[in-house]
């Protein structure tokens, strides 16, 4: 019968849920890694503030494609035919599920005083994107924060031009 049919629908539902749920943490948002640079230009682990204020470990990294006949290793910035910031639960999962988002989206970089964080979580430093949304990450100490702040900033950089 038609109930019967949606009962066992539903259970298998459930099922595939609890077991997903069980193997990897779902990253809200996060899809599958496609074309996303083939370089790692800088990465490391930090911690994502999320809605009900608990930070949690995340694994944040910038990706680029170089422009045809650019090199690293030229001295000078190279020019990027594509760049993001690319959020994963961890670099191991990053193939599998990850939130990428181009340079041309986001607009500045800035340190978070504590009192500001809702958790006095110090160390903390906010990407602010055109839409108005921001996410805040915690470094592990002020140099990683600064150092993180300079290479997006870098990267904000590149992509004005």
């Amino acid at each position: 019968s038609l109930k019967e049919e949606k009962r066992i629908a539903v259970r298998q539902m459930e099922e595939s849920q609890s077991t997903a749920a069980a193997s990897t943490t779902i990253l809200e948002g996060a899809t599958p890694m496609g074309s996303v640079g083939d370089l790692t230009l800088y990465e490391g682990i930090v911690r994502k503030q999320s809605g009900d204020v608990a930070w949690k470990r995340r694994y944040l990294c910038i990706r680029g494609t170089l422009e045809e006949g650019e090199r690293l290793d030229a001295g000078r910035m190279p020019r990027f035919k594509s760049l993001d910031l690319v959020l994963a639960v961890s670099k191991e999962t990053m193939r599998q599920q990850c939130i990428a988002t181009p340079f041309s989206e986001l607009e500045d970089v800035f340190p978070v005083p504590s009192k500001y964080t809702g958790s006095n979580a110090r160390h903390v430093f906010a990407v602010a994107f055109k839409t108005g949304k921001r996410l805040l990450f915690q470094a592990r100490g002020d140099p990683e924060r600064d150092e993180w702040m300079q290479k997006i900033q870098e990267a904000l950089g590149i992509d004005d031009d």
